[in-house]
């Protein structure tokens, strides 16, 4: 079975009317959009992150900060296809992802395939290997008054390696 590593990734952005709702690199029809330094994918960033964390390499912002005019407006997809390419340089693969998004609205579950369809060739995982779901936060707290969004994602990870000690 080989090294196997779990990360635990969490994010969350503030809503702006001025920017289009872009998650696991799908735009979805909304009247509001997440704010910021990239295209703000909440949820493509809590993946980065608990890739990033279970190969213990850190956090999205260590690799990608927002203070770096290179990566202003950056496609969260392209900085997912980063993350993996850390991980290979480690000999580590992810193996699956189980994440979910927390908004009240717009309801997501309808985009859930198309955002598995953007999500799972960067990540090199068949589309079932890449769990979604959303919930809300039954109006408790910025979130549940339609402030922000947020994303919470598990990721395991492994090595294919004889020895599952190296």
């Amino acid at each position: 079975m080989g090294d196997q590593r779990v990360g635990l990734g969490i994010d969350f952005h503030r809503l702006d009317p001025s920017r289009p709702l872009i998650l696991g690199g799908v735009t979805i029809p909304h009247d509001q959009g997440l704010l910021g330094h990239s295209d703000a994918d909440v949820l493509t960033h809590a993946i980065c992150d608990a890739l990033l964390g279970a190969a213990g390499l850190g956090d999205i912002g260590v690799h990608f900060p927002d203070s770096d005019k290179q990566y202003r407006g950056a496609s969260s997809l392209g900085l997912l296809s980063q993350v993996v390419a850390k991980l290979r340089e480690s000999d580590l693969a992810p193996r699956n992802i189980d994440a979910t998004l927390i908004a009240e609205r717009p309801k997501l579950a309808p985009h859930f395939d198309a955002m598995r369809d953007k999500l799972s060739p960067v990540l090199g995982l068949d589309p079932d290997r890449v769990g979604l779901k959303a919930t809300t936060s039954e109006g408790m707290g910025a979130l549940g008054r339609g402030e922000g969004m947020g994303a919470m994602a598990v990721a395991l990870i492994g090595r294919d390696s004889p020895d599952p000690c190296t």
